[in-house]
């Protein structure tokens, strides 16, 4: 994966590349690529937007792929999130009791580093339905995003403005 600086060059396509590697289960700096894209000038709207649906649909693979082990999908992959979840064995286990406590809207802690993957794979695995999961996921990752961007554009030099 490139560095943000070069994924900043790149601009929204960029951003939305690096924000749907990022929902998904590998690392991506998307976060440095949307603060670096608003410090640069680039509109806080349609940054927040780009990397907002990058990134669900980066998490709608994750979420797939849980519903998929559900339903006995096997081979390679298959085997990789069996042996993920047996490594994620306890969290895995209180985000499935935490979904089945307060349902879909924990999905709204979908853009918490490292238990927000363990959400959303979990509620692959349980079933959610897709539209509240989607939903929850959106305003989760959409109000993390909007933070940042936010937090970017208060930081930029007087003079550049959206």
């Amino acid at each position: 994966m490139p560095d943000a600086s070069t994924l900043a060059d790149w601009g929204l396509p960029g951003l939305f590349l690096v924000a749907m590697v990022a929902g998904s289960v590998l690392p991506a700096p998307s976060e440095a690529v949307l603060a670096a894209l608003v410090y640069g000038g680039v509109p806080p709207a349609p940054a927040v937007a780009v990397a907002t649906v990058g990134n669900v649909l980066g998490a709608l693979t994750l979420y797939a792929l849980g519903r998929w082990v559900a339903r006995g999908g096997g081979g390679p992959v298959g085997r990789w999130v069996q042996r993920r979840r047996e490594r994620e064995g306890p969290r895995l286990a209180r985000a499935q009791a935490r979904l089945a406590t307060w349902g879909a809207p924990v999905l709204a802690l979908a853009w918490v580093p490292v238990v927000g993957d363990v959400f959303v794979l979990a509620a692959g695995l349980v079933g959610v339905r897709w539209g509240p999961f989607v939903g929850f996921v959106t305003v989760g990752k959409g109000l993390r995003y909007l933070f940042v961007a936010l937090s970017a554009l208060a930081a930029a030099p007087a003079g550049i403005s959206p």
